[in-house]
């Protein structure tokens, strides 16, 4: 499943019992974050019509005569955030959908159950004209929607779903979202830092004894606090963490070495950030592999300016990995990529044929066994922005041609 669902019930679960008899305090949490940003009306159409001329030259090279977003992420991305589709939280199908036409307009076809919602609140003032179907006359028997979408329009329309008289959207549609807008932007960085303030809080509250699944509840009751989704919720603690990559809470309880990772979204935007915290003096063994890695994750914050060859920066990889002393780590997991509006838009891979966006969001994650770092990042034609970071986080300084990185470091308690 995309959405965690079983640890945002173990959240909610934890809420009302208070985690156990135990721990009545440790997951005890209310809203903490900064209010999310408003746009201006103004500023919100200036960045809808944006999207809405990428649509247009888009279907001018593909041939269409509209583009049908069901997709929650790309509702949201259309929309400058503002609209929201998805009841069903493991699914990323919403429940209504956008259609956009070649000549700039816009149309909501939707049931019953979503009309009001959408057109009274968050299309309200966007031009958009309903198109209503009675929920029961969608079904395997008769599918009246694409009745529906023909008396809109009878030409050929691109689908980001399976939609009744419809074809499928092609991969490069996903290249629309990759440069951020202004917009995007802001909502982005506002995304970053309370994603991490949740990661750090929680990691400043732990204890020796906590079991892995009391944090992932305390991780994903802090995200919910300031309103963000949890996607991902990797937790391990000491030699899980060396073992297992991908390491999904299991019930071990911690004694001296914890770590969260987390993908947090909200409007649709996931950022991923990694922390680990240890208690007593850090191994020199594991200081020494955290260094060698953040000098790798270093190397990747450098690497991504606009213009600039995915396929390029894997086969750069290698050698990162090797000139840390660790030439086969690379191997062992993927290295992340660009991110934004979908988990990871895509994974870097030998001859990926993708190249790097200005304004576009990276989030890599190299790891040396037993270590990783993970943030997520901006591009910019002269610069990279860190959106997860926080001011009081200990670092470690890596310096490359003149420019230093600060990369995460552990938190020793």
């Amino acid at each position: 499943m995309r959405k965690r669902l079983a640890a945002l019930g173990v959240a909610a679960f934890a809420l009302v019992l208070g985690v156990s008899a135990q721990q009545p305090s440790t997951l005890g949490v209310t809203w903490r974050g900064e209010a999310p940003p408003q746009a201006s009306p103004a500023a919100a159409q200036a960045e809808i019509a944006e999207k809405v001329g990428r649509l247009q030259r888009f279907m001018a090279a593909e041939e269409l005569d509209g583009v049908l977003l069901t997709q929650v992420r790309n509702v949201c991305w259309l929309t400058a955030g503002r609209a929201d589709t998805q009841i069903v939280l493991n699914k990323d199908v919403g429940a209504a959908s956008l259609l956009v036409l070649k000549d700039g307009s816009k149309h909501l076809l939707c049931n019953g159950s979503e009309a009001g919602r959408l057109m009274d609140g968050s299309l309200a003032g966007l031009g958009y004209t309903l198109h209503l179907f009675n929920w029961y006359e969608a079904n395997p028997v008769r599918d009246v929607r694409g009745d529906v979408l023909r008396g809109v329009s009878a030409g050929r329309i691109g689908s980001d779903a399976p939609f009744p008289g419809t074809v499928p959207l092609p991969d490069r549609f996903r290249r629309l979202r990759y440069r951020f807008t202004d917009g995007d932007l802001e909502r982005y960085r506002w995304l970053g830092a309370q994603a991490t303030e949740a990661v750090e809080a929680v990691c400043r509250r732990l204890e020796p004894g906590l079991g892995e699944f009391t944090i992932e509840a305390m991780t994903a009751a802090e995200l919910r606090s300031r309103g963000l989704l949890p996607t991902v919720l990797l937790i391990a603690v000491d030699e899980r963490i060396a073992k297992y990559r991908h390491a999904l809470p299991a019930g071990a309880v911690l004694r001296k070495y914890a770590m969260v990772n987390v993908v947090a979204e909200k409007w649709g935007m996931p950022v991923a950030v990694t922390r680990f915290v240890h208690f007593g003096p850090l191994p020199e063994d594991l200081r020494d592999r955290l260094e060698k890695t953040a000098r790798v994750n270093a190397r990747f914050a450098a690497a991504p300016l606009p213009g600039q060859s995915c396929a390029v920066i894997f086969e750069a990889c290698k050698k990162w990995y090797a000139e840390a002393g660790f030439p086969d780590e690379w191997q062992k997991h993927h290295q992340g990529g660009a991110i934004g509006y979908d988990d990871r838009e895509y994974v870097i891979y030998p001859g990926i044929q993708e190249t790097v966006q200005e304004r576009q969001p990276f989030a890599w994650n190299p790891t040396i066994t037993g270590t990783k770092v993970e943030d997520t990042i901006v591009a910019f034609a002269d610069h990279v922005e860190v959106v997860t970071k926080t001011k009081d986080w200990p670092v470690i300084r890596v310096e490359l041609d003149g420019k230093i990185y600060e990369q995460p470091a552990i938190l020793v308690k």
